[in-house]
């Protein structure tokens, strides 16, 4: 038998193996990792997952878009005219992250003017069937039982994929997220 501290241990090592060896398989090299999470309705479960970067992502203070959109960006000009105005209540105006567009295209997804602090948007999966690059869009609102501040807000999200040819469809999802009462 083995010694007890070995005994003690094996299923702490277990554990960490059986969390650890799943993040360790995801890669980020741009190419696709995988088939899609099926996450969304809307997404075919034959995508290949594509890996992605959060260029910015804007909750609070607001972002300085007032309007929902949904753009894919593939030219540096407009992604310059775009941070202005994604930046536009930050004062000195930041750079715009660097983009390398030959390689790269920036997808972004805004959702406008939101009369709360209870509201958000993020990009949690980007995956590809043939010709076709399914973006899902998740907006984020906070349950009823969530405090939130009066501040109103325009929650945008800005990420970077391999830049392809095709046709970009955008699936939107909205998430109802959870509070402890009172918090």
């Amino acid at each position: 038998m083995p010694p007890a501290w070995i005994r003690r241990s094996f299923p702490r090592a277990a554990l960490v193996i059986a969390v650890l060896l799943p993040l360790a398989a995801c890669s980020d090299d741009g190419d696709p990792t995988g088939p899609s999470t099926g996450t969304a309705d809307g997404v075919p479960p034959s995508a290949q997952v594509v890996a992605f970067d959060v260029v910015e992502e804007v909750t609070t203070p607001v972002s300085g878009i007032r309007d929902a959109r949904r753009l894919v960006i593939t030219d540096e000009a407009a992604w310059r005219e775009l941070w202005g105005e994604f930046q536009g209540t930050e004062v000195p105006l930041p750079p715009a992250p660097e983009i390398d567009f030959s390689t790269r295209m920036v997808i972004v997804a805004t959702l406008g003017s939101r009369p709360d602090g209870g509201y958000s948007v993020s990009v949690p999966e980007v995956a590809r069937d043939g010709e076709v690059l399914y973006v899902v869009v998740e907006e984020g609102i906070a349950g009823i039982e969530c405090v939130t501040t009066d501040q109103v807000t325009t929650p945008a999200v800005a990420v970077t994929v391999a830049r392809a040819g095709g046709e970009v469809r955008f699936v939107e999802r909205e998430v109802a997220y959870p509070c402890v009462p009172g918090s």
